[in-house]
């Protein structure tokens, strides 16, 4: 993922972004799935934890739900 236009803060280790931003660009917030996702696709843009006040962005590597047998 490509964040743009952040805020940088060299004291702290996250970016912030705005949700706004981000729905302008068919990227929604599922509160109750804890994950940013496209609108238009259904796919998952990544994950997030609450931390405190705030939700932090998190990267998991994809898991496929799909029986290998």
């Amino acid at each position: 993922m490509k964040l743009s236009h952040i805020a940088l803060v060299p004291t702290i280790f996250i970016n912030i972004i705005a949700l706004l931003r981000a729905t302008e660009n068919d990227i929604h917030f599922n509160l109750g799935r804890n994950l940013l996702y496209c609108l238009a696709t259904g796919e998952t843009v990544c994950y997030v934890k609450r931390l405190g006040g705030h939700w932090a962005l998190i990267y998991r590597e994809p898991t496929s739900t799909l029986d290998s047998t």
